[in-house]
């Protein structure tokens, strides 16, 4: 009907106007109306050629849809997913491993000791999406807010599905635009992240050393990141890794020294060798259990206090409570874990404030340590220190004129605890741990 009328309408403006349209004035009227009379029928047209495409792309987007479907689901194994949350990679990548079942993903880490189910979904999002948009504590671990970090750690749950092969399938994180990768796994899940943890564990070392052409280089790890720098020019480069049962894998081809670098592949000889070029490699170098606790992180836990020592710890939380506010992390070890400077001491997360007060080790043999409180600290922690309590945990830990503690624990090379036992007060001690602690009053 609306064709109908559109063409009675152009017929009307022209009955009785033949004789006009001779000669060259006619031409150009001629010209007009044909003009006029093919943007009418093109103007009727354009719903129905936006329907055409619109189906097209829908049916184009169902198809790369079902694609992934197939291959997600079309391999009881699972796939490997190498992870890599935010987008300036701070954290580097941790290894994940997912089957698929139905509209079912059970999620593993090489970071939990437990898988997760939770539902998933393949979406329309301005293109293919693949989302995990039920809470699965695995697979939201970096994208899930808290009172301190609002943002989270700006990890992705849902991605863009970049490119799907046989064996790999691309992905971008909607959140971080970082592009990541899921390979085909050839043994169960399961299996998959046991081996990841055992090539971890036999890595795992709190000194590293680039070897390249016979020369050896430093090198610092936080979190699974190295930071390299060249001693030809200072420059420093930050080199994020995942773990695989193969060794550590580079995020991407790094150029170290003229070496074209994409990893480092684990042997039990202890000299890890780069696949691409082997006159490289990747070697451990051994630290003292006083050494392992200076140099990273380790974090507090009020039920892995001493009664004696808890009544110190107890009134930083009274202060930190005057002022409204949840401690939500206690940390001994470098700074930089909240992005300060690096020195040792206590860091801690009050509410929305941050801070730390120095602390100066002295290494004496390899498992005894003395602590000096360096009257000084960062960020907020002096304002702590003054006027909310935090005195008293400097107070438990250094005392006036330094206090000297026994270490022990469970692994002396990859330990995952560490116990400070006072040596002139064995009713004074802490257990601190590798993995993060959240809200340590409430563990």
């Amino acid at each position: 009907m609306k064709k109908n009328s559109k063409l009675q309408n152009i017929r009307s403006l022209f009955v009785g106007s033949a004789p006009s349209l001779r000669g060259r004035a006619g031409g150009e009227a001629v010209l007009s109306f044909f003009l006029l009379l093919s943007t009418l029928l093109f103007q009727s047209c354009t719903s129905d050629q936006d329907d055409i495409f619109s189906n097209s792309s829908s049916l184009r987007m169902q198809e790369v849809l079902d694609k992934a479907k197939a291959a997600l689901t079309g391999n009881d194994n699972g796939w490997a997913l190498d992870y890599y949350p935010d987008r300036n990679l701070t954290y580097g990548g941790i290894a994940y491993a997912i089957q698929f079942n139905g509209t079912v993903a059970t999620v593993f880490s090489q970071e939990a000791d437990k898988s997760e189910k939770s539902l998933y979904k393949l979406t329309n999002d301005d293109g293919p999406v693949l989302s995990f948009d039920t809470y699965n504590s695995l697979m939201h671990a970096y994208a899930t807010p808290s009172p301190s970090e609002y943002e989270a750690k700006d990890g992705d749950f849902e991605f863009i599905i970049m490119d799907i092969q046989n064996d790999l399938i691309t992905l971008k994180g909607k959140r971080s635009g970082n592009l990541m990768y899921m390979h085909r796994l050839s043994q169960s899940a399961r299996e998959y992240i046991a081996a990841v943890k055992k090539t971890e564990e036999g890595m795992y070392a709190g000194k590293y050393a680039f070897v390249i052409d016979g020369d050896s280089i430093l090198v610092k790890r936080t979190q699974n990141v190295f930071t390299f720098t060249d001693p030809s020019n200072g420059e420093s480069t930050d080199i994020p890794f995942v773990t695989n049962p193969a060794g550590f894998e580079f995020k991407d081809t790094v150029d170290l020294m003229g070496k074209k670098v994409t990893g480092f592949n684990y042997s039990e000889d202890g000299i890890w060798a780069n696949p691409a070029d082997k006159s490289v490699a990747l070697v451990a170098l051994p630290q003292t259990l006083a050494e392992l606790l200076t140099t990273r992180y380790w974090f507090f836990k009020a039920s892995a206090m001493s009664e004696k020592a808890l009544a110190f710890f107890n009134k930083a939380k009274q202060g930190s409570g005057d002022e409204g506010e949840t401690i939500t992390s206690m940390i001994l070890g470098p700074n930089d874990c909240l992005g300060y400077s690096g020195q040792f001491g206590f860091s801690f997360q009050s509410g929305a404030y941050k801070g730390s007060l120095i602390i100066e080790p002295d290494l004496l043999t390899d498992d005894i340590v003395t602590f000096y409180f360096a009257g000084k600290g960062e960020g907020y922690g002096v304002w702590y220190y003054n006027y909310a309590q935090y005195n008293y945990v400097i107070a438990a830990l250094c005392g006036p004129k330094g206090f000297s503690y026994y270490l022990t624990t469970d692994n002396a090379k990859n330990p995952t605890w560490i116990r400070l036992e006072r040596a002139d007060a064995p009713e004074m001690y802490f257990t601190l741990y590798k993995d993060e602690i959240d809200n340590p009053f409430d563990k």
